[in-house]
């Protein structure tokens, strides 16, 4: 006999755990599908914006500004608001966070123009 059909004062308190234990379960389930979806939509976007490239480098805000000013770091827009590529910030540190005027000099020196 399913225990949705039986009124709640005629359950056992066996009964009773065990439809709890159903309905928290089918609840988190939900639960986790929903965050799963949420947290594969957000690993699609590799633009950030200031706050977590802040967070990602470990940099405060204005030595986040002053680095972009003075050309130190990866940035995709140095407009309002400042935005970054993850993947290349991440890149970035990797390679020992180089100036972007040296790799920029760099790449200009090693592919001359024809």
């Amino acid at each position: 006999m399913s225990n949705l059909l039986k009124p709640l004062y005629t359950l056992t308190v066996g009964e009773y755990i065990e439809l709890n234990k159903n309905i928290i379960g089918q609840q988190l389930e939900e639960l986790f599908i929903k965050e799963n979806q949420h947290l594969l939509q957000k690993k699609d976007t590799d633009i950030i914006f200031i706050d977590e490239a802040c967070k990602l480098t470990g940099y405060s805000k204005p030595t986040m500004y002053s680095k972009v000013s003075r050309y130190e770091i990866p940035v995709l827009s140095r407009g309002k608001p400042l935005t970054f590529s993850k993947q290349v910030l991440i890149d970035w540190i990797h390679q020992g966070k180089p100036s972007v005027i040296e790799q920029e000099t760099d790449q200009f020196f090693q592919n001359p123009r024809k």
